[in-house]
């Protein structure tokens, strides 16, 4: 058998996103992985198309809400990775389930869904049926235990990027300003899952926090390295989100404000801090604390008043 026969084949569904990518990146940078990508538009991404191919994997034109464009790339793979867009129904939900369908009926051993996100462990099935994206990842858990096809699960609490995306304007939370946030950054969420296929037997799921931080705690880090004095501001209660969220859904259920709301709901719900993290399964990933993330990106900056 050649080196190449002895790499884990690996497809990657939407491998131009923003963590896509860096799955990509990470799952090419791995010898024992022969990474191959299924993007919509291969001639826009000829940097992409370069890299895959370079490394000996095969760069596919497809869409997992065309079934007819999945068989193909799925010949011959033994884990399918992936990161699809988890705010559109068609793609995060109807078209993963096109997706795992297909990998079952091609025969693929592995199968991770675009999961990302903190702990859900302790919602019920009730509740979930009220959370918009949140409900879109729950359903697609409960589909792939169905099916004759061993899972590897990726849950990274909340990326730090978009901690810092949902604090643009302040250090705005709601409930409880002790609530425990599990933070950890796209690059490195990306570097755990490369990390983790390299196992072809691996399975199971993995929580992962780089960063424990209360919202204090953050704005504390925040200000020593950006010489700031931005304070945490009460946004509200908890009731009060889902209040907001309930409304959005009666006037839009899909507009991109109602399912971030649904996001929101566990991010800032005190059951979505993990019990258990699993990093230390994983000595050799680099990973980033906030302070070398504020550091690597200077462009992150909340408005508020300076020392």
């Amino acid at each position: 058998m050649d080196s190449q026969n002895k790499r884990v084949p690996t497809l990657i569904i939407g491998a131009t996103g923003r963590l896509g990518s860096l799955i990509t990146k990470h799952c090419l940078a791995q010898p024992k992985l022969l990474v191959s990508v299924l993007i919509r538009n291969p001639e826009k991404n000829k940097e992409l198309v370069e890299s895959v191919e370079k490394a000996g994997g095969k760069v596919w034109k497809g869409d997992v809400t065309q079934l007819e464009t999945l068989y193909a790339p799925l010949k011959g793979i033994h884990t399918v990775v992936s990161a699809t867009n988890q705010f559109d129904k068609a793609i995060a939900l109807d078209g993963q389930f096109s997706l795992i369908d297909a990998a079952v009926r091609n025969g693929v051993k592995r199968f991770s869904p675009s999961d990302y996100a903190s702990n859900m462990t302790k919602i019920s099935p009730q509740e979930f049926q009220e959370l918009g994206v949140i409900e879109y990842k729950f359903k697609v858990l409960e589909y792939l235990k169905t099916k004759p096809i061993k899972t590897i699960h990726f849950y990274p609490g909340l990326f730090i990027d978009s901690f810092f995306d949902i604090n643009a304007e302040d250090f705005g939370y709601w409930g409880n300003v002790d609530h425990c946030y599990d933070l950890t950054s796209y690059e490195d969420t990306a570097r755990y899952v490369a990390a983790a296929l390299i196992d072809e037997n691996g399975t199971g799921s993995y929580n992962l926090s780089v960063n424990r931080v209360t919202i204090n705690q953050a704005a504390e880090i925040y200000n020593k390295v950006r010489g700031t004095q931005v304070a945490p501001k009460y946004r509200g209660t908890y009731e009060d989100l889902r209040n907001a969220y309930n409304e959005g859904k009666k006037t839009d259920p899909t507009a991109l404000s109602t399912l971030l709301l649904s996001i929101y709901l566990l991010i800032f719900d005190d059951r979505s801090t993990f019990d258990k993290v699993h990093n230390n399964e994983f000595p050799g990933v680099k990973t980033t604390s906030i302070k070398e993330f504020l550091g690597q990106n200077p462009n992150v900056k909340l408005p508020g008043p300076t020392k």
